[in-house]
């Protein structure tokens, strides 16, 4: 199985790597700036959530492709 680079896959890692940093910042003993970093990311989360926009897919997606694009089956099908 080949792993694809793609927009989603990057911007669900950096997610996650986020997440550890905000565990790693409350663990030193930093909770006021890890509570405050943690409620920027939930509500980014929630703008996806709400509205389907995510600033760091939109970012990424201006260097790294798509994992999945609907343009692409609508070109299939009108080609075909």
């Amino acid at each position: 199985m080949e792993l694809k680079i793609c927009v989603e896959r990057v911007a669900r890692a950096i997610n996650s790597i986020v997440l550890l940093v905000i565990i790693a910042i409350f663990a030193k003993g930093y909770e006021t700036f890890a509570l405050a970093f943690l409620a920027f990311v939930s509500i980014m989360m929630m703008i996806w959530a709400l509205f389907d926009f995510c600033p760091s897919i939109w970012l990424l997606s201006k260097f790294l492709p798509k994992c999945y694009c609907e343009c692409d089956e609508d070109k299939k099908e009108t080609y075909e």
